[in-house]
Order: C-alpha cells, then structure tokens, then sequence
C-alpha cells in the first residue's frame, strides 16, 4: 500500500517531503506542503477505493499543521544514544512524535510534530545538543527579603554568567500573594520593581498554576519559589508534570506528611526535572548536598548535631552580649534573619522543620509530629499572630532572660539553641531541637552573628565530625544559594 500511495501522490504531482511507515506496516504516514492536503487525500481515496470499499484500509486523515523538524549530523549511526538524547526529553515534556524516519545513511532523523509545538521542540532539541547559549527562563514567586536579593544578583551576575559562562537567566515571571506579572519576551531586571509594583493588585492571591502552560513553552522553565506560603506541594507536582524545574527556598513542602514528600521526589524523577531545595536547611551553606554525597558514597551517619537557625544562633549571642530579648529580636527581623512573623523562628517551628528535611535525607521514617521540639520562649507567647504586639509582648520576658543568662555566665556555659538528630536511638531515631546550654569548647560556642554549624558524625568522621559552618540566615547569602541550585540547573543540561 505505502509505495502504491506515493506512486499516486507522485503522478498527481504532489510532493512528498517525508514517508514513514510502521514496522508491521500497518501504517503509512506523508508529509508535504499544507496546501496541497486536500488535493492529496482525494487522489488517495480514488487510488484505495477498493480497500476502503471492503474495510481494509481505514480512510486517510488529514493532520494539519504539523512541522518537520531534521537533525544532521556526522556519523550519526556510530554517536552514543543520539535518538535517546533527542527523544527523551520531548517526551518528558509531553511533546508527541507523530513520525520518525532516518536515512540509510544515518545521517539524520526526521520527525514530525504538531505545528504548535515547533518553537518547544526546537528550543528542546538546542538544549538537548548545546546548540545554543544555554537559555533558562525564571518564574519568581515573591520578592520580600530573598526574592528581591535573588533579583538583585540576577542584574548584577546577568552579563559576566552570559559572557564567560554561556548562561543567559531570563526572568519572564514575577508574582506576589496579590499581583502576576509575565512576559515570555522577558522583564528587564533593572526594571522589575516599577513593573510589578505598577500591576492592579487583585482581591485575592492570583492563580500561578494558570501561568505554567506558558511557561514550559519556554526554555528551560525554572519555577523558584521564595515564599514561605503554605500548600506549594501541589503547584510543585504540577510544574513537574509540565517538565517544569523547581527552585525553592520554602521548607513547608519538604516538612509535609512522608507521602506527600516521596511524591514530590518521584514526580520530578519520573518527569527529569531537578528540585533543589539546598538553602531550606542552610540557606547559602552547603548542608543538604554534603549530607547526600556522604550518603551515596556509602558513608553511614550516627549522628548530627547542629545550630541550624542562624536567627536563634544570632539572638542567642546577643543575648550573651548583653541585648534584651526583645530588643535583639527586632534587630533580627530588622535584618532579615527571622521568617515573616518571628514566632516561626522563637517556637523553634523553623529550627525543626530544618531537622526533619536533614533526617529524611538520611533515610529516616520521621514527620514533624516526630520532632521534640522546646521553644527559644515559653508557648503562650507564641499565640499572638499579630506580629507588632508580639514584638511588644516579648518585653516582659527581658528580666528573665537576663537572669538565665547571667547565671550561665557564672557556670561558664554559653546559650546556644541546638538540633540533635540519632537515628540509632535504643527506641527509634530521636530528633530534638531546644535550648542548650553547652560549655565554652562547645564547636557551637564559635558561633559568632547569624551564623550556623551542623556537625556530621559518620563512620568515616568518627573521631572528628565533618563541619559545616558559616552564615546560616539572611537575605543575601539565602539569595545566593538559590541562585546556585538554578545555575545546578543550567549546567547539569551541559553536563558540567
């Protein structure tokens, strides 16, 4: 049937640009010129009339517009997984093939998808290849303390990342709890506070999940999260079925119960997409990627132990300074260290979440109800949601933490508010975060501003645990790390 259809295609003067047929042969598709499909089905149903009389043949259809889409290369047939490489990620993104054809000499491959994926498919396969400077568009949820720093090193880093590093970061989204602003062409990030601020706020927070089907028609899709918003889990599970990458500095979704976290992890596996989450327990510090390459190159971890809140590091330091608490707090939030309402910071909320995503990286069944958690200040302060009675409320605990502190001094302890994590425990893995008060040779005791330390006790670093230490809070070190795990992004589709 098939060269019985393009004899007939041929004598009518209709040319084929491309044939494909299945390996049972059941099948037969062409490819040519969308204005001659109709001219082109009418000489097939006359040429297999008498096939289609007695059922043999389904009648042809006409599938239009499509795009042909040619590689060519040197060699092809001898290159490692070149259809593996071109393919894969098509169809991560859910792009159909609709044909495939390969010349004797293999040289090239021809396919064949719908015309509204041509500028996806082409931008895919640039990527795929390194055809191009690597081009990675960025949709950025908030623009407080670690959005705006993001945006800030974002102008700053645009030109010296494009010029010696072949990395173009493009911000085509911007987006807060009441305004969405986006523009596939790109927003000049000179220019990125005028333009959201100049957005008609809405009465309620805009829909991002409507701005996800543009954005994966781009190239390399980047959503960076820099909330700390609650139920992003879901948003998160859709970008990645939309062969959208994620970016986040918020800890919720990676504290939600297991399951939810396991199919955050599958979801972006089964659809290769990257979720890097680094600066949720360490903000610029390297502490989620020491603890995995310790674990994949079979280290066994007993034990760690570590300030994981630069804010509680911070203020309990200028507690041993001298500074009341409540004073020292409002320096704190005043420099971005605390979450949006200190009392995520002070419950030791932020400092246990933090635990939690370092234990399950270990490989521990453990949930936030797990965690033994004693706050920085005793609970019924913490019921106050408004955050300036709050601040004001924290006054009357002054005095007391004076006293505490002064009769640390006279011990010859320091304050310090630690996380614990035993996953050898005699009953099951312990995890707890509270107050401490340790001795002067404390590696905690070194601790000097926001600066954070975890300790790792392995198998390899029995005698003397691997350290990680170094500013554990602020805008602009968070900031950092975020951009860090998106230029990951960047480099991994280069293979550096």
């Amino acid at each position: 049937v098939g060269p019985r259809a393009l004899q007939a295609l041929e004598a009518a003067g209709i040319d084929a640009w491309m044939a494909a047929q299945s390996s049972p042969g059941r099948s037969v598709a062409v490819v040519l010129r969308r204005a001659q499909a109709t001219r082109a089905e009418e000489v097939l149903r006359r040429e297999l009339a008498p096939e289609l009389e007695r059922g043999a043949l389904q009648p042809p259809q006409v599938r239009a517009p499509v795009t042909q889409v040619a590689l060519v290369a040197e060699a092809m047939g001898q290159g490692a997984n070149v259809a593996g490489r071109l393919f894969q990620p098509l169809g991560a993104l859910g792009i159909n093939v609709r044909a495939i054809a390969q010349t004797a000499s293999a040289r090239s491959i021809s396919f064949i998808v719908d015309g509204a994926e041509t500028a996806l498919t082409v931008r895919t396969v640039h990527a795929a290849f390194h055809f191009a400077h690597e081009e990675v568009s960025l949709l950025v949820l908030g623009h407080g303390v670690v959005g705006s720093q993001l945006l800030e090193q974002l102008r700053a880093l645009q030109q010296t990342l494009a010029q010696e590093h072949g990395i173009q970061l493009n911000l085509v989204g911007l987006a807060d709890s009441r305004r969405v602003l986006f523009s596939p062409e790109g927003i000049p990030l000179n220019q990125w506070r005028e333009r959201i601020e100049a957005v008609p706020e809405g009465t309620s927070p805009p829909v991002v999940q409507a701005l996800l089907e543009s954005l994966r028609r781009l190239p390399v899709p980047v959503l960076v999260d820099c909330t700390a918003a609650d139920g992003m889990e879901e948003l998160y599970l859709e970008a990645f079925r939309g062969g959208i990458h994620v970016v986040a500095a918020n800890k919720k979704p990676l504290t939600q119960p297991r399951e939810v976290w396991e199919r955050l992890r599958s979801t972006a596996h089964l659809n290769h997409r990257a979720y890097h989450y680094e600066t949720t327990v360490g903000a610029g510090l390297p502490v989620i990627q020491t603890l995995k390459d310790l674990v994949r190159t079979g280290d066994r971890v007993h034990g760690v132990e570590g300030s994981f809140s630069g804010t509680l590091g911070y203020l309990s330091q200028q507690l041993m300074d001298g500074v009341p608490l409540s004073r020292a707090v409002r320096t704190a939030r005043e420099k971005g260290f605390t979450e949006p309402h200190p009392r995520e910071d002070l419950g030791g909320t932020d400092a246990a979440r933090k635990a939690l995503i370092l234990a399950r990286e270990q490989g521990l069944d453990l949930a936030m109800e797990d965690v033994e958690v004693e706050p920085f200040v005793p609970r019924e302060y913490l019921e106050e949601e408004d955050v300036e009675r709050f601040l004001t409320g924290l006054e009357k605990l002054d005095r007391t933490f004076t006293s505490r502190i002064e009769g640390l001094r006279a011990e010859g302890k320091v304050l310090r508010y630690l996380a614990r994590i035993d996953p050898a425990a005699k009953d099951g893995p312990v995890l707890r975060v509270g107050p401490v008060a340790v001795a002067k040779d404390h590696p905690a005791t070194r601790l000097r501003g926001s600066e954070a330390f975890v300790a790792f006790s392995t198998e390899r670093y029995a005698d003397y645990p691997l350290l990680v230490q170094g500013a554990g809070a602020g805008g602009p070190v968070t900031a950092a790390g975020v951009l860090a795990d998106i230029l990951k992004i960047a480099q991994g589709l280069r293979g550096r």
